[in-house]
Formats: structure tokens, sequence, C-alpha cells
């Protein structure tokens, strides 16, 4: 091991002379080599301009005239000129090809030649500051030429609208009705001869179409009180037409002229109370002007959202709070905010409520009490919304409601969809309120302003059903 060691010791000391020549060769090679410099590029372009500014003021080197010679020096002799001349008529001259005709083109005329003449150079001219506005304006202003008119037709970028169809009559609304109560006043009237079978079976078709068994009675023995025994089929049903009409048009009466006027809105759940708040609000934005309503619908869940959604459809201010709100404070601000903006009319929406509930129907009340000390007088129609299809049974939510408030109308929606319509006649003799409007279908032009005459002219109507198929308008 120690002799291992030796030899590596000894190894290296016999190759240290070897690395000290290596580097002594190494660094003299480098001293000796030429040091290239290289300048930046811009102090290059200096020296370039340097230079060039140099040959340009250097004085131009005087060119020296050389003396004219004379023209003997510079002929040559005419003896060595000999030769070449007498070498020169030895040699045939070359034959000369004819030209081939240029085609010809037709022109019109020989254009002119045209004249290059050099632009002169332009000097600049210093002019003073003081003077530069009197040159400018002595100057003639330069013509402004107007871009030349475009031949592109004029694009229509407003949108089209489809067009809104027109509102359904009533007649198709009462088609249900119609053909149940039209079917069976013709059965009673023309089966059978006896005064006493046709009064009988008059009395049961005016139940079948739910005018009811009080209001039904009525009419039959008004009839028959004025005909006495006459049983003539056309004069049974002249005079029935007449006493329901008389009916209807007895408890009618006009609405309130009031500004702003203020409407409540009062129903069960279900009957589709915020929808007919909505189409009412369109049908007043048309006929009056700017209308505000009142979202005092705070209990049922998203029944605020639900009206803003109807409310910018139609295009009306809506005022609400958030949900669990008191309904009697967002009724206040909506008659408030009518009398800053002067709005013509308020819509308030009230809670759908079942007419058991004693303290919910309180609450009506309240909201009639905080509205009046804005508005005195307010409410000035408080409207009962019925569901045409539940017939009789809106009459006892008519009572429950009318104890509670003062009402002042019925609208009577979903009539399309039933064939009770008669309650109409029950809800206008039994309960004296006038039938405000009808609600015929889903659209916002389907509430209709009800007409008594109207309304018992399409009852009656044995042709409608025909003519209005016919048309196509609108469907079964």
């Amino acid at each position: 091991m120690a002799t291992l060691h030796l030899l590596m010791l000894i190894a290296l000391v016999v190759q240290l002379p070897f690395a000290g020549v290596a580097v002594a060769l190494e660094w003299s090679s480098r001293k000796r080599r030429p040091t290239v410099r290289q300048e930046p590029l811009a102090s290059r372009g200096v020296e370039v301009e340097r230079s060039a500014r140099q040959r340009a003021e250097r004085p131009a080197t005087p060119r020296v005239e050389q003396p004219e010679l004379p023209a003997e020096r510079l002929a040559p002799p005419q003896e060595a000129l000999a030769p070449a001349a007498e070498a020169a008529a030895a040699v045939p001259p070359p034959q000369v090809l004819p030209e081939p005709p240029a085609p010809s083109v037709p022109t019109e005329a020989a254009s002119p030649p045209v004249e290059i003449r050099k632009r002169p150079e332009r000097e600049e001219q210093v002019v003073p500051v003081e003077q530069r506005a009197e040159v400018a304006a002595a100057q003639p202003e330069a013509a402004v030429v107007p871009p030349a008119p475009s031949h592109r037709e004029p694009i229509n970028e407003e949108p089209v609208q489809a067009p809104r169809r027109p509102p359904m009559p009533i007649s198709l609304g009462l088609r249900k009705t119609r053909e149940n109560f039209l079917t069976r006043i013709r059965a009673a009237i023309t089966g059978s001869a006896r005064v006493d079978e046709i009064y009988e079976g008059l009395e049961e078709a005016l139940i079948s179409a739910d005018v009811g068994v009080e209001t039904s009675m009525k009419l039959v023995e008004a009839v028959r009180s004025k005909l006495k025994n006459d049983a003539r089929a056309d004069l049974i049903r002249d005079t029935l037409k007449q006493e329901m009409e008389q009916a209807l048009v007895s408890v009618d009466r006009p609405l309130n002229d009031s500004s702003p006027l203020v409407i409540m809105m009062a129903g069960v759940n279900g009957v589709g109370k915020t929808t007919t708040v909505a189409k009412l609000a369109a049908l007043f934005k048309a006929e009056r002007g700017s209308i505000i309503v009142a979202a005092s619908d705070t209990f049922r869940a998203a029944a605020i959202e639900q009206l803003q959604i109807w409310c910018d459809r139609v295009g009306v201010e809506l005022i609400k709070q958030k949900q669990g709100s008191d309904p009697a404070a967002v009724a206040f601000d909506a008659v408030k905010a009518a009398n800053a903006r002067k709005a013509q009319a308020v819509i308030i929406d009230t809670a759908g409520r079942l007419q058991t509930k004693v303290n919910l129907m309180e609450e009506l009340k309240k909201i009639a009490r905080v509205v009046s000390r804005e508005i005195p007088g307010a409410p000035h129609e408080n409207w009962l919304v019925l569901d045409a299809t539940t017939g009789q049974n809106a009459l006892s939510q008519a009572k429950i409601f009318g104890d509670t408030i003062k009402l002042t109308g019925v609208i009577l929606a979903k009539l399309d969809s039933t064939a009770k319509g008669g309650v109409v006649i029950a809800i206008a003799e039994r309960l004296k309120l006038p039938v405000r409007y009808v609600g015929l279908g889903e659209e916002l032009e389907d509430l209709r302003p009800f007409d008594p005459r109207e309304f018992i002219e399409a009852l009656f109507s044995e042709t409608e059903d025909s003519r209005l198929a016919a048309s196509g308008t609108y469907a079964a």
C-alpha cells in the first residue's frame, strides 16, 4: 500500500514540469494575437457621418485644362489610310432585305409627343411668425369636395314586430255556455205544447247554465207573468232574453272618474288574480296613460317576481318591497308615488286568501284604511276576481268578501273555459254587483270590458257558432 502511494506521488511530480510548460506556451500565444475591438453601432454611424461631412467640406481640386493640339497632329496621315480604303472597296456591300409591312392598326388620331419638363426645385421661404396669420388669411380656403353619394339601398334596422292579434270576441268566449244553454232552451220551448211543461223545461235550462235556482225561478216567473198562457216559442225566447238583459243592466253603473283612480283587487287563491292585474294594467295604460301597480301580495312565494315580469311586458311601474313586508305599507307607497308622478291609476294586487280566514280578511280592511290617509276616498274601486269555472261557489266567495270590504264590481276570469257562464246573471241578480271585465284567454288582449247587451246577444245568437267557424280566425 505504501508502495502504491509512493508511485502516485512520483507520477505527479513528473507531470508538474510539463503542465508548467503548457501554461507558458498558451500565455505567450495569447499575447501575440491581435485584439479586434468591436465598436458599438452608434459610434460606427457617427464615424460614417463624420467622414461624409469631411468629404463634402474638402475643397474641390482645380481642373487643369489641357492645351488643344493642332488638327494636323490629331488626324492620321493619308498614306496610312489608303490601304484600308482599298480593302473596304473590294468588299461587296451587304444585301439589305426589305422590311415586312407593319400590321395596320386603326387609330383615332396620333397622340402628340409628351413633353417632359423637369420640376423646378422649390425654394423654402422662411416667413416670420408675425406674418404667418396674414399669409394664411390671404390664401383662399380649399374647397371641400363632398363624398360621392352611395348607391346602396339603406337598410332598415328597426325590428319587425309581429302583428298582435285582435282580442277574442265575447261571442267566442261564450261558445261552451251558448251551446249548452241554447240546446236546452230550444228543447224546452218546442218539445211540448203544454204551458207548464214549457216553463219547467225553461227553468231546468237556466239552472244547467249555472244561473242558480233562485235566479232561474225569478226569471221564469217574470216571463210567465208577462205572457200569461201564450206558448209561442219565439215569444217565450224573446221575453226571456229581455228579462236577463234587464237584470244585468239594472246593476250596471259607470266607473269612478277620480284621478288617480285607486283600485284594490281581491280574490281567493288560484283564480288568476295576478294575471288579471297585468291585463288590466295594459288596458288602462292604453286608455288612460301612466299606471302604477302595487305588489301588496307579499305572502305568496315568487308573487312579486311574477308580477314584475308582467309589468315589464306591459311597460308600467311596479312599487314593491321584499317578501314578508307589510302589504298596507306597499299600497301606501304606491298611492304616494301616484300623487307625486301624476299617475292616472293605481292597481293594488293583494294576496289570495280563503274567505274563511278572518285574519287575512282583516288585512284588506287595513290596506283600505292606510290608502285613504294619502288619498281621501281611496280605494275608489274594490273589485273581486272570480273564477267562472267554479259556478255557484263564486257567489259564496263574493258574499264573504262583500261583508269585509265594500265591493264595487266583479271581474270574471276564465269565462271561455266553462259552460257555466250563466253565473254572470246570478251575480248581478243576487249580489247586485256589476261585472266590469271578463277574461276570455291568456293573452294581454283577452281581458274585455263587459257589456250586458253584447253578452245577451252573444248568448242567444244561434248563428254565431257557424259564422265564427267559417271565418277561421279563432280555434274552437
